[in-house]
């Protein structure tokens, strides 16, 4: 994974795995693809206080929950 703390590259890098699963007929991929996005959008809005939009037409394919301790 990149370990840049800038925004702009890591929503670039949720764009390719947006780009790379939409592209791809391997379903096993495609979720893998989805997270790596997901993460990438989730560690900009952390980095640089970035809204996280999801992209059009997206369906949630996987839901985190965590529990605070």
């Amino acid at each position: 994974m990149l370990t840049t703390k800038d925004p702009t590259e890591l929503l670039e890098r949720a764009e390719m795995h947006e780009q790379l699963a939409a592209a791809t007929d391997d379903g096993p991929a495609r979720k893998m693809h989805q997270a790596m996005a997901a993460e990438y959008r989730r560690r900009a809005a952390e980095a640089g206080n970035v809204q996280i939009i999801p992209p059009a037409g997206s369906d949630p394919i996987i839901r985190l929950s965590a529990v605070a301790r």
